[in-house]
């Protein structure tokens, strides 16, 4: 989330900075008047967690603090479809809520529907833990006493409690500040899921991500998998129609490949396995958040950004000269203005392979009873 999100050449040119941030600051200060005009009674909170599923899991250690402080009041929580399921299985007393991706014109700005789904609920008090254009444009709307939350600069006024947002890891960090910005978080705060140990001797590759410069590829990883196959138990999965046939064809004819439509199938099939393989990906944080062991193959992104917490998860990730160090993309946007993804592309099988089987034995996964 940087703050060349609202115009990439905003930044570049300080004099039109000075201007669309004014403007912006003026619009964020009459919309907050609303809430001295028509303020809402209802004894409500919401937070709004508008991110990926990566994210959404990020953003659960601060929501749990949310839910405990506030254990008098009503709590709704919107957020994407996708991430529902994810937070019905953490927060099952709240209420959750979503919003259609299309509610936002081109991603960013929140439409009429969006704006009357978050205020038909009302709120007293609102925590903004998304941080984006999105949902500022979204809040901007509300008649909340008080809004609490992170975004960019530009957005400030918005806020009555207003957190920047950190550039330093983890982003488990950057919710936390939100919420430690009015509840007390005492002592040293734990990021760890509980561990789950897997029922059955199953390790699951996910060889996808949410965009190609994060993956390591799929021919790479089915080469894994056959080396891996002489010892354990290895399985696919995949979501429906991601795959091209040819390759499809040849890990049906040697492994198990589960294709899924649906988060909640995803989840059920993780829930399952032993240990998840995958790239800096959705199905890692969903395998972290239900305690399972993980392996990411991290690329163009900083692993100390958003590598699972505890000694049951481990990673590979091959540095190069151009990898991202202090922040947590590369210079080419995480790969997506990389010309040829050579951080992913020199990670060899061999190096995988041999770091993996080390994290194997030390989780204690069975081996294959031949």
């Amino acid at each position: 989330m940087s703050q060349t999100e609202i115009l990439p050449f905003v930044e570049k040119f300080y004099p039109l900075k000075i201007f669309v941030k004014s403007f912006i600051w003026s619009y964020c200060k009459i919309s907050r008047l609303r809430s001295f005009f028509k303020s809402t009674d209802v004894n409500r909170i919401i937070v709004i967690s508008l991110h990926k599923i990566g994210d959404s899991i990020f953003t659960i250690h601060a929501i749990k603090k949310i839910v405990e402080y506030h254990n008098d009041k009503s709590i709704s929580l919107i957020c994407f479809p996708e991430a529902k399921p994810i937070f019905q299985m953490s927060f099952p007393s709240i209420d959750i809520l979503t919003i259609p991706h299309n509610y936002f014109w081109k991603n960013r700005i929140a439409n009429h529907s969006a704006k009357k789904i978050l205020n038909e609920v009302g709120a007293e008090i609102i925590y903004d833990l998304t941080g984006t254009i999105a949902s500022a444009t979204l809040i901007a709307s509300s008649y909340s006493k008080k809004i609490i939350g992170m975004n960019l600069e530009y957005f400030k006024p918005l806020y009555d409690n207003y957190s920047p947002l950190r550039k330093t890891p983890h982003l488990i960090d950057m919710y936390m500040d939100v919420v430690k910005m009015v509840i007390p978080v005492e002592g040293d705060f734990s990021f760890e899921f509980t561990h789950v140990p897997g029922e059955t001797q199953k390790i699951l590759i996910h060889p996808h991500a949410g965009w190609q410069a994060k993956e390591w590829g799929i021919k790479k990883y089915y080469e894994l998998a056959q080396r891996l196959s002489s010892q354990y138990e290895v399985e696919f999965i995949t979501e429906v129609d991601s795959l091209h046939a040819d390759i499809k064809k040849e890990i049906q004819e040697n492994f198990k490949l589960t294709e899924t439509s649906t988060i909640e199938s995803l989840i059920e099939n993780i829930k399952d396995c032993s240990v998840l393989i995958g790239n800096d990906s959705g199905p890692i944080y969903i395998a972290n958040f239900l305690g399972k062991s993980t392996f990411t193959i991290y690329g163009p992104t900083n692993p100390e950004y958003s590598k699972p917490f505890g000694k049951h998860h481990a990673e590979i990730h091959q540095g190069i000269s151009c990898s991202p160090i202090n922040t947590q993309y590369c210079f080419t946007d995480a790969g997506r203005k990389c010309p040829d993804y050579v951080c992913m592309n020199s990670l060899s099988t061999d190096k995988v392979y041999n770091t993996l089987v080390d994290f194997l034995i030390k989780e204690k996964v069975p081996k294959r009873i031949l």
